[in-house]
């Protein structure tokens, strides 16, 4: 293959390998980062709606005691006419007849006085959670614009990181018998995993079985190329010698 021998095709396919699981890592980070951004505009969006939907709830509660408010008054309106008109009756039947109506009107105002407490301690606690929003969000606000500048400034790295690292991929491709680089890219588009696997103590790298002894002495002749029977990847094992380079 080309003008070196198989051996140190492999060991040049495995360099290519790592090289590219390096850049697949970085291609991943990069491809992470808008999704960040965005998770964290998400989260302001999502706080800033429970703030909108706080507001709405103290509002309600606002109109709720400003109803009961009227109704206190109408009522004080209504007693002062009942008294009037005590004044002018005649009649015992009459006078007790208007001192129920009073009565009753002061039953619904006790009810009423009643749910106005309530409400209004509703109102305090809408209006210190609506606090602790709001002020929730403007950390959250000046979190993102802080992580949002962070991740920019990563993802511009990142960038110049990747277009270095294609760069020196091209120093590999020249090396590599085009079979083999074939081989190994069609490889790679199929099922997005190591092509060449490193055969240690016996062992297959990527599938960890045991080599096949016949298999384990052809690969280390590095006469052709030998594949794992499990697995399917190329076997790039160790040398006999310890002298040679390894991987």
């Amino acid at each position: 293959m080309a003008n070196e021998s198989l051996r140190q095709q492999l060991s040049l396919l495995y360099q290519l390998q790592e090289h590219d699981r390096e850049l697949l890592s970085i291609h991943e980070r990069f491809n992470l980062i808008p999704q960040q951004i965005k998770q964290l505009e998400a989260n302001v969006t999502k706080s800033k709606t429970d703030i909108t939907t706080k507001s709405d709830e103290l509002a309600e509660v606002e109109k709720s005691l400003r109803s009961k408010n009227a109704d206190l008054e109408m009522n004080e309106v209504q007693r002062e006419k009942y008294r009037t008109e005590q004044r002018e009756v005649t009649s015992n039947d009459a006078y007790i007849a208007l001192e129920n109506q009073i009565e009753f009107l002061d039953q619904k105002d006790d009810q009423t006085e009643g749910e106005i407490l309530e409400l209004m301690e509703t109102a305090d606690q809408l209006k210190e959670e609506l606090e602790n929003l709001e002020a929730e969000v403007a950390r959250e606000d000046e979190n993102t614009d802080k992580k949002t500048t962070e991740y920019q400034e990563e993802r511009k790295n990142l960038k110049a990181l990747i277009d270095e690292k294609m760069k020196q991929r091209t120093q590999y491709l020249p090396k590599i018998d085009k079979k083999l680089s074939t081989l190994y890219h069609q490889w790679i588009e199929r099922r997005k995993g190591d092509f060449v696997a490193l055969g240690k103590n016996g062992t297959c790298g990527c599938c960890r079985l045991t080599i096949q002894p016949q298999n384990l002495k052809e690969a280390q002749k590095y006469e052709k190329l030998v594949f794992c029977a499990s697995c399917k990847r190329v076997l790039y094992v160790e040398p006999p010698s310890t002298d040679i380079p390894y991987p």
